[in-house]
């Protein structure tokens, strides 16, 4: 990943942003690395989250490179006029061959897979597929970007990614993203200060949902 992060600014503005509804979402299936698309309710959510954001002055915008983040960051970018820049750390964790199953199933085998090895949930890793300490590690270099720059910062990705990321932002430990719920197209708003830590501004908001 290649940044080039601005001096270091008193405050900072940064949105994280869950990608739009998927059939997936709808079905409880676990999708990681697979490339859903969103579904016909997911793209009138980017639309409407588009909307919102048109007129907010913005300097990057940051994407997962899979299809349902990237449609979704694609309504931002066409509204403020900020190109899509797609990173592949910001994809959600994969669970390799468990893609697909519905996430009881999968969180069962999680927790089976943990007491079989004696490990912690975090750790487990599925066949073919990551962690979320493997996630935790690879938005490291996002984590070291947000901390630098002195730009207004979008990053839209998934669920689980962006719980982490929340976590390592605001220095909380690989447990504390489980204190975060993100909704399709929720935006998360935070703003650095002036000693470096994360102050969350906006949680998990929903405003451009709003019926017209």
């Amino acid at each position: 990943m290649k940044f080039a992060p601005g001096r270091y600014n008193l405050t900072m503005r940064l949105f994280l942003i869950r990608h739009g509804q998927t059939s997936w979402n709808i079905s409880g299936r676990a999708q990681g690395h697979t490339d859903i698309s969103l579904d016909p309710t997911g793209l009138d959510q980017a639309a409407r989250l588009g909307r919102y954001f048109s007129g907010t002055p913005i300097d990057r915008i940051l994407t997962s490179d899979l299809a349902r983040s990237k449609e979704t960051a694609l309504s931002i970018s066409e509204a403020t006029g900020i190109p899509l820049e797609l990173h592949g750390e910001l994809r959600e964790r994969g669970f390799g061959q468990w893609e697909g199953l519905p996430f009881g199933e999968v969180t069962s085998l999680i927790h089976k897979q943990a007491l079989t090895e004696e490990i912690s949930a975090q750790r487990v890793r599925p066949p073919g597929g990551e962690s979320f300490l493997d996630v935790w590690e690879r938005l490291e270099p996002v984590y070291d970007f947000l901390c630098e720059t002195d730009e207004t910062v979008v990053v839209v990705s998934h669920g689980g990614a962006l719980s982490l990321l929340a976590a390592k932002l605001i220095r909380g430990t690989l447990d504390t993203c489980r204190a975060f719920r993100h909704a399709n197209t929720g935006i998360t708003e935070m703003e650095r200060r002036t000693e470096g830590l994360f102050l969350i501004t906006q949680y998990n908001q929903t405003p451009h949902l709003a019926r017209d």
